[in-house]
């Protein structure tokens, strides 16, 4: 069956309705609302093309095409409106603007209604068949339709651009979107253009059918590619909202080092107002952050320092090139974070280190020597009384090897595949040479490693040590069990250690969850410490399940690895490994 063109421009009618009414349904989305206006625009349009067609008296043809014309202005308005919204530039229509935008379809619609005065839009007209039973107007348009075409055509490229400056930005969702909509007012528009200069054979206006395919195009999108769903005003919205609210300086370059764009927090950096400072040479402005931007293309983070009020502060640089079309680098991003705090804090933790692991150690050597010399010549009591001070010392020059150890391991291992059994198995015959009656027993499952440095094995040796040595006085021989597992619906391995002794202080246990000691709240030493340190740097957590009867468990949850490449030298460099 061939449809009639009556029959053509009224179906296209109804499918820009119904399109109208998709777009409709997502009205609360950038751009909705003035595409909405398009396309019922568009399908009005077509409706009076077809009653056109209909139609019997010049009269009421005339008439009709004053309608089509009519509606013909609220198109392309409508349409760049959509694409100012959806590309996020809405702050640009403003009421001056809008007044602007509208002066000339307010006078073209003035001259079409009043035509018959002055014929500036047509000055005569004729009829003519489009089939047996359809009849059009021909009219010979007048200067004042021209120049309102060419009007059309100016917004047309005014959005287009727009559009296309997006597409070269954009990712390949957006890029889709993008090129809807400008199929959507580019294939009508063209298709009008080419019939109104006589380059089609028939007098049958098929814009009505550009109109068409822009609802099939309008409605695929709005169906399949989540057009207005996932607008990129709402990303460019996010991205100028994060430039300008971080607190981080950031500053934005050319491939000239001139600075282009900066934010608030950068502008104060520099003492000066955002918009004087665009333009200027970063070399001028901060010489030494300047000498931290790479050659072109290239990336860099670096620490430098920087005067600001009277004072030197450090920043944590990061420049990241920034790439236009095809690949060409337009400029530098220079993101500078202040790490002064954190650079004092380091540099107070490193002498604090240092006294622990050297200064206090030596003094405490030198004290158990002097106790020694006296406790030969000290009665029993006083022995009694050297001899815990000798034991005294010795814990503490005991808790500052072990610290040191785990900051040395801390500071300088790489975590590489470790088989688990070979570790535990070297912690259990150590802790069984230094303690013969304790009862130690290991189940671990076959082909288990984990992804770790010598830092685990210390954990270990620290787990074992602590329910070794902690067990009540008088109470039952030593037993502790070691168990391996994977971990039930998690890529880790769970390492379990159990004791019969008297457990850990609930309060101990808080204060390692909670990370922080306070005066009325603190643990009874360092090993948990040194334990939950050494799991959280390899991304793993330490808990303390409950258990049934006595004893206490600890709990180690580590994240597995692959045998692939794997070497037990983080256990063995640990061992012959000595402590200054």
């Amino acid at each position: 069956m061939v449809l009639s063109p009556l029959a053509v421009v009224l179906l296209s009618g109804v499918v820009g309705m119904g399109v109208a009414f998709l777009v409709w349904l997502h009205r609360d989305r950038p751009g909705a609302g003035p595409l909405a206006v398009f396309v019922v625009a568009a399908s009005l349009w077509a409706v009076a093309y077809g009653v056109e067609l209909a139609a019997s008296g010049v009269t009421t043809m005339e008439r009709l095409v004053q309608i089509q014309l009519t509606l013909s202005v609220i198109i392309p308005i409508a349409w760049l409106v959509t694409v100012i919204e959806y590309t996020g530039h809405p702050h640009w229509l403003t009421r001056f603007r809008t007044v602007l935008l509208l002066v000339e379809p307010a006078v073209f619609v003035t001259l079409v209604w009043s035509n018959q005065a002055h014929s500036f839009i047509w000055s005569g007209s004729g009829t003519q068949y489009v089939s047996a039973s359809s009849v059009t107007l021909v009219p010979a348009y007048g200067v004042a339709y021209w120049g309102h075409l060419s009007y059309i055509l100016l917004l047309i490229l005014a959005g287009s651009v727009l559009l296309l400056r997006m597409l070269f930005r954009s990712n390949e969702v957006f890029r889709g979107q993008g090129v809807a909509l400008l199929l959507a007012i580019a294939v009508p528009t063209v298709i009008q253009t080419l019939f109104v200069f006589g380059v089609f054979p028939t007098a049958f206006d098929p814009t009505s059918l550009g109109y068409v395919l822009s609802g099939v195009v309008l409605s695929v999108a709005i169906l399949r590619g989540q057009l207005l769903d996932v607008a990129p005003v709402t990303r460019e919205l996010g991205r100028e909202a994060i430039f300008t609210e971080l607190d981080d300086q950031v500053i934005i370059v050319d491939d000239e080092c001139r600075i282009v764009d900066i934010n608030a927090a950068a502008a104060a950096l520099l003492d000066g107002d955002q918009d004087s400072l665009l333009g200027r040479s970063l070399q001028g402005e901060l010489p030494r952050l300047a000498e931290t931007v790479p050659g072109p293309g290239e990336r860099a983070q670096t620490e430098t320092t920087l005067e600001h009020d009277g004072g030197v502060r450090y920043y944590d640089v990061r420049v990241t090139p920034l790439y236009r079309a095809y690949g060409v680098v337009s400029g530098h991003l220079i993101s500078l974070r202040d790490i002064t705090d954190r650079r004092q804090r380091e540099q107070r933790l490193d002498v604090l280190n240092r006294l622990l692991r050297h200064d206090i150690r030596n003094e405490m050597n030198v004290v158990k020597g002097n106790a020694d010399l006296l406790r030969d010549s000290a009665d029993a009591e006083e022995r009694e009384r050297l001899d815990r001070v000798i034991r005294t010392v010795d814990d503490i020059v005991d808790r500052s090897n072990k610290i040191g150890r785990v900051t040395e391991a801390l500071e300088t291992e790489q975590h590489s595949p470790t088989p688990l059994r070979g570790l535990l198995e070297t912690v259990i015959d150590e802790a069984r040479e230094h303690n013969p009656d304790a009862t130690i027993t290991l189940a671990s499952e076959e082909g288990i490693w984990i992804q770790g440095g010598p830092s685990v094995l210390i954990a270990l040796e620290e787990l074992v040590e602590n329910a070794v040595e902690h067990q009540a006085a008088g109470a039952d021989p030593v037993e502790v069990e070691i168990t391996a597992t994977r971990a039930d619906g998690t890529p880790g391995v769970r390492v379990a250690v159990h004791d019969n002794g008297p457990g850990i202080a609930e309060h101990e246990r808080e204060v390692i969850r909670s990370g922080t000691e306070t005066p009325l709240k603190h643990g009874s030493g360092v090993g948990l410490w040194l334990v939950n340190w050494i799991v959280r740097n390899l991304g793993g957590r330490m808990s303390f399940p409950e258990t049934d009867g006595s004893g206490t468990t600890v709990e180690l949850q580590l994240p597995a690895a692959e045998p692939a490449h794997a070497t037990d030298e983080p256990a063995a460099a640990n061992r012959g490994r000595t402590v200054d």
